[in-house]
C-alpha cells in the first residue's frame, strides 16, 4: 500500500538513517547546555548533528536510487 504512494524500500532505510543520526532526546540536549554553559554551543551542537543526519541520508539516498 505503501508503495503505491512512492514510499520504497530505499525511502525507509533513508528514514531510519536519519532517524539514528538527527539530534538527541531532550534530556541529552539539557545536559550539553548543563554541561557547557552555554547556549550557543548547545545550538551548535543541535545544528551540526541535523546538518551531519541531511548530508549523510542525502548521499546515502543518492547513491542508492543510482544503484537501485
Amino acid at each position: 500500500m505503501m508503495s503505491q504512494g512512492g514510499f520504497t524500500q530505499l525511502n525507509a532505510y533513508c528514514m531510519m538513517l536519519f532517524s539514528l543520526l538527527y539530534i538527541p532526546c531532550a534530556a541529552t540536549i539539557a545536559t550539553i547546555h548543563a554541561e557547557s554553559h552555554s547556549w550557543k554551543w548547545t545550538a551548535f551542537s543541535v545544528c551540526f548533528q541535523i546538518a551531519v543526519a541531511w548530508v549523510l541520508t542525502f548521499v546515502v539516498y543518492q547513491i542508492g536510487s543510482r544503484i537501485f
